[in-house]
């Protein structure tokens, strides 16, 4: 008798230690879940990875059923392309030349005449690379956002990461084929020199220079006065990208970091400009890329701000 109650008191301890142990595993499991999820709820990721590709998903989308329109916007192509790209110098070729402000972006005739000819259609899917800095590739982004086409991405480091790759390159551009592209003009998109002045007094709006560092503080002259606008903060359009080896873009949270040190925060409209609004453009495409929802380009840039009388400047 007594035996058996020994026997059966041990059972159920046995069986007591292992529901323990089991409670304890769950709780483990509970709390790595929590740990994982508290990880991804940081800003590791791109708020809008969509609109910047690696080289592995855009080889992925030219081998699909439906491949994109895929644009090289470098000035020169020098000895080869990413098979199947149409040649569009983009930096080049969308400055209106009759424009009074220099390098000003071409108008919605021209624009959408240039895009018909690579043979965007309004549904098309584009893809737009460079030499890896994404400058060029990010005017045309601008541009195409601006006069309404709003289905486009740019390769995260250009044909140098295709090239790492060893994916197919071509010795010519594709022939692009008619397209049928209309323009739907964004204003909100751009602003001017009246816009500007007012919002340099705005707290719920930060301008911001993507100039060099001379530029900003008027050591390097470019125009008939030096320096930058009132209360604009300064971050150079290429502290984004990374400074060794191909130039991709710098994970999500080191970019965040940086805006919100400079005060560049999403409750905030935001205007970046440069000297001619290509640098500012390639900053308009990381603040799109980075979930900004308020973005709104001086096009006239330092090129119309620096050569006005009225224009007030600091130094």
């Amino acid at each position: 008798m007594n035996n058996s109650i020994t026997l059966t008191t041990i059972l159920m301890k046995q069986n007591l230690l292992s529901f323990l142990v089991l409670f304890l595993v769950i709780l483990a499991g509970c709390s790595a879940d929590e740990q994982t999820e508290l990880t991804t709820d940081r800003p590791e990721t791109y708020p809008n990875a969509h609109l910047l590709v690696t080289a592995d998903d855009l080889q992925e989308e030219l081998t699909g059923d439906n491949p994109p329109l895929l644009i090289d916007a470098r000035d020169e192509i020098q000895d080869s392309v990413i098979a199947g790209a149409v040649h569009f110098p983009a930096v080049s070729s969308l400055i209106d030349p009759d424009h009074p402000i220099e390098y000003y972006l071409t108008g919605p005739d021209r624009f959408g005449e240039l895009m018909r000819g690579l043979g965007l259609d309004n549904d098309s899917r584009v893809v737009i690379y460079d030499t890896g800095n994404a400058l060029s590739a990010a005017r045309l982004f601008y541009a195409l956002d601006y006069y309404g086409f709003s289905n486009a991405s740019v390769l995260n480091g250009g044909i140098q990461a295709w090239q790492e790759q060893g994916y197919p390159l071509a010795e010519e551009p594709a022939e692009p084929g008619p397209g049928t592209f209309t323009v739907n003009l964004k204003e909100g998109l751009s602003c001017d020199f009246e816009y500007v002045m007012a919002a340099s007094q705005a707290a719920d709006k930060v301008i911001v220079d993507t100039r060099s560092e001379a530029e900003y503080s008027g050591e390097d002259e470019r125009a008939e006065k030096s320096g930058h606008i009132p209360n604009a903060v300064h971050l150079e359009w290429s502290s984004v990208l990374e400074s060794d080896g191909i130039p991709y873009f710098r994970p999500a949270s080191d970019i965040q970091e940086m805006y919100t040190s400079v005060g560049i925060t999403p409750d905030k409209e935001v205007i970046p400009h440069c000297h001619t609004n290509v640098r500012g453009s390639h900053t308009y495409f990381t603040l799109r890329l980075m979930g900004y929802d308020s973005v709104r380009p001086y096009e006239g840039s330092w090129a119309d701000y620096g050569n006005r009388e009225e224009a007030t400047v600091s130094r």
